[in-house]
């Protein structure tokens, strides 16, 4: 079933629904419609669930509708639903990221789909179905911007992980910013997001840490590579779980550089376990570019930044972990960096018993998770599969996340000067203190915080703003001085909406549009001479000349006769079309006349006038609605529609009918033949 939609004038109000990540962190996924256009952002999976719970609300909407799908960022709560509705829905519309995500999200989704495959019911889409989607997948650049179905969208630098994109969506002038997962912090390896230098109407922004404060960088990341030093030097092993692709290149990039300045380390090992390590750091080289101006430095340097000399890819976890009792003190970054799974779960169950060891939960832990659980300093955990773990490890959360903090939002928001603000991607709690906080801060600004499902609907006012461009600028600059407002030209509006007024003549030189005019010609057989025709114009209208032996109609209409054929011709426009139809109406009607008449008619006095008249509009009547009642000498006309009479009254110039809608029917369709033949008093 599809969203209940409102229907207002003009279609301005914009709907914001999040199917996932509203009051939760997870299953990243939010729906924006304005004016007939359905806009998906982000399309991600639940890392606390599985099988069909860890996909958004699909049910919800309607994937038909959906005209585009924006993808900000690689990490599976972002993207990992992509195969599934790409090919398990309806969807026929277009899906974009940039040009880094595509591959990450290649190596993420055939992960996904071969550990998922061990236990058929969890499996959401398979391999083929991310073979599939590969080639639904368009590519963007950083400040490209894409049309698309009148939806106009660009994408800007989130910082976050390698590719991460925030993307602005225009439709008929109403900008829309989403963030996905962003960071205005620099780090070692990527640069920080950047804002937007448009305005911004709506912002749909993340909301993870709530009103917190990170501590900064040089302090975290001292405070991190201590607590490892302190874990190995007392012959610990020290398991950092990191998700495979992302954050962890900058813990790497840390450990490297610490390493490397203390040479009592040199002789421990740092273990990186990820099946697609080698793949993930061939496509971090493929786009050093994007990466931190420290690591496009040393790569113009021809120093691969990648290429670490005290990191080592973690043996076969087998062997590895049949080895590890003799291996002593040593750090692994393992995945997932929830531990609910995998390589990191198998070593938290070997290592947390051992009070000489540490785990150092690095990135943020959704509700749910091994790693949520950790929080509470547990004695012990209880596994999925039962197991009973106890935990002398220590245990430290120092996060290297990349997410927002309160400040960055708050001035976020403050230089975009948003007019509304829906927070997305946090827990309810804190998303709840995020939204009072900045009530408190900024009263004037409008904070929703829906939960999955719940639609914020914005009433827009309707823009009926118009850019002027070329030499009309001038002319209503000089008619402002001379206090004359008034100014006339062709206003031209693109599918996004956005309009521009200029002269007819500059259309070419300011728009991609092709101008041409279309000339129309109709032709019949009159009987009559042309003068005949003149003289039944003139009463109608006031400008009838005679040029080449031709008629010429308010300037815009030419009409000539040759052997007998009428030949009606102009330009065709609102105005001429409309004294065109005028004139053959007049000419046909003058057809059915008997040619004596036509000589008399300069002559005839008003009595007979008005009787032929009333035979012209009881022609027309019968025309439009079927057989007449005809009083002649009383000139009166009745007739019935659908069992409803209907008497009209031409010397008193009324209409009798119990249906008011029915009786204006009648009367607009007796004021055409004013046009035609000659102004009438109003019915």
């Amino acid at each position: 079933g599809g969203v209940a939609r409102k229907l207002e004038v003009d279609g301005d109000v914009l709907e914001i629904t999040p199917l996932g990540a509203g009051n939760e962190v997870g299953r990243s996924c939010c729906v924006v419609r304005f004016r007939g256009k359905v806009v998906m952002f982000d399309c991600g999976i639940h890392p606390a669930h599985t099988g069909m719970s860890t996909l958004p609300y699909f049910d919800h909407i309607n994937p038909a509708e959906v005209d585009v799908l924006l993808i900000t960022h690689f990490h599976l709560d972002h993207s990992g639903s992509v195969p599934y509705f790409v090919n398990r829905t309806e969807f026929k519309g277009k899906v974009f990221m940039t040009h880094p995500t595509r591959p990450i999200c290649r190596l993420l989704w055939h992960d996904y789909a071969r550990i998922s495959k061990i236990s058929a019911e969890d499996q959401i889409f398979s391999s083929a179905d991310v073979d599939q989607t590969m080639g639904r997948i368009e590519l963007m650049d950083y400040h490209d911007e894409r049309q698309y179905k009148g939806i106009k969208f660009s994408c800007y630098r989130a910082g976050h992980v390698l590719g991460a994109a925030q993307f602005m969506v225009n439709i008929g002038g109403i900008r829309v910013l989403y963030t996905g997962d962003y960071s205005r912090e620099v780090d070692r390896h990527l640069p920080q997001a950047e804002i937007p230098n448009v305005r911004v109407h709506v912002l749909i922004v993340e909301s993870t840490y709530g009103v917190m404060t990170h501590e900064p960088r040089e302090q975290r990341e001292r405070r991190f590579t201590n607590s490892v030093h302190q874990i190995v030097k007392q012959g610990g092993k020290c398991l950092l779980p990191v998700f495979a692709l992302g954050r962890a290149q900058e813990i790497l990039l840390i450990l490297e550089d610490y390493w490397d300045r203390n040479v009592d380390l040199h002789d421990i090992p740092i273990f990186y376990n990820s099946p697609m390590a080698t793949k993930c750091l061939r496509i971090f080289e493929t786009y050093t570019n994007m990466c931190s101006e420290k690591v496009q430095e040393q790569a113009n340097r021809c120093q691969n930044p990648w290429a670490f000399k005290y990191v080592k890819n973690m043996p076969e976890r087998h062997q590895f972990m049949t080895q590890e009792a003799d291996m002593g003190a040593c750090v692994v970054l393992a995945a997932p960096g929830m531990m609910q799974s995998g390589a990191s779960r198998k070593l938290f169950e070997a290592w947390a018993p051992d009070k000489r060891n540490g785990v150092i939960v690095s990135g943020y832990s959704v509700n749910g998770t091994l790693a949520h659980e950790l929080k509470s300093d547990p004695e012990s955990v209880t596994l999925n599969d039962g197991l009973k773990v106890p935990v002398r490890a220590t245990i430290k959360f120092i996060s290297f996340s990349a997410h927002s903090d309160y400040p960055q939002t708050s001035d976020f928001i403050k230089t975009l000067k948003a007019n509304v603000v829906v927070l997305v991607h946090g827990e309810e709690h804190e998303m709840g203190r995020m939204r009072t906080k900045l009530r408190e801060e900024y009263p004037d600004l409008n904070v929703c915080a829906p939960q999955n499902c719940q639609t914020v609907a914005l009433r827009v006012p309707p823009d009926r703003s118009a850019d002027a461009v070329g030499s009309l600028v001038e002319e209503i600059t000089s008619s402002k001085r001379s206090r004359n407002g008034e100014v006339s030209g062709v206003l031209v509006e693109d599918a996004a909406g956005a309009r521009m007024l200029m002269r007819p003549e500059e259309v070419a030189a300011f728009t991609t549009l092709n101008v041409c005019s279309f000339q129309q010609c109709q032709r019949f057989v009159f009987p009559h001479s042309l003068a005949v025709l003149g003289r039944a114009l003139r009463e109608t209208y006031d400008d009838v000349d005679v040029v080449d032996g031709c008629l010429v109609v308010c300037d815009c209409v030419r009409v000539s006769l040759n052997d007998q054929v009428l030949c009606i011709t102009w330009d065709a426009s609102p105005l001429a079309d409309l004294v065109a139809d005028s004139i053959s109406l007049s000419a046909l009607e003058l057809s059915k006349t008997p040619p004596a008449m036509q000589a008399l008619i300069t002559q005839e006095d008003p009595s007979a006038k008005e009787a032929r008249l009333f035979k012209v509009l009881c022609t027309f009547l019968h025309h439009e609605f079927g057989r007449l009642t005809v009083d002649e000498a009383a000139q009166k006309a009745t007739f019935e529609v659908d069992g409803t009479k209907v008497e009209v009254d031409f010397p008193a110039r009324t209409v009798s009918c119990d249906q008011d809608a029915l009786k204006a029917r009648v009367r607009t369709c007796l004021r055409r033949c004013e046009t035609a033949l000659r102004p009438l008093a109003p019915f």
